[in-house]
């Protein structure tokens, strides 16, 4: 299997139909991602969250999550003209 990496400004990962059938995935879900090295990690987002209610007793967690919120407060970027 090949795929063709395209740079683009869009905060979207393209996938090939065959690709996205495979994985059970449709189009507009949102995942989370994970880069390890050159490997790209792909989870649905929904069961990432859902950990939040089976550790909300978990404070390290808690702490894991609100510094990811941060993270990503801060990594989003305003449009530019």
């Amino acid at each position: 299997m090949s795929i063709i990496v395209k740079s683009s400004n869009e905060n979207v990962i393209s996938l090939p139909i065959w690709l996205m059938r495979n994985l059970s995935l449709s189009d507009g879900e949102e995942l989370k991602i994970l880069i390890d090295g050159k490997i790209l990690r792909l989870s649905s987002l929904d069961q990432f969250l859902a950990l939040r209610g089976s550790l909300s007793d978990d404070e390290q967690f808690d702490t894991g999550i609100e510094f990811i919120d941060k993270a990503w407060d801060s990594w989003k970027t305003q449009v530019s003209a």
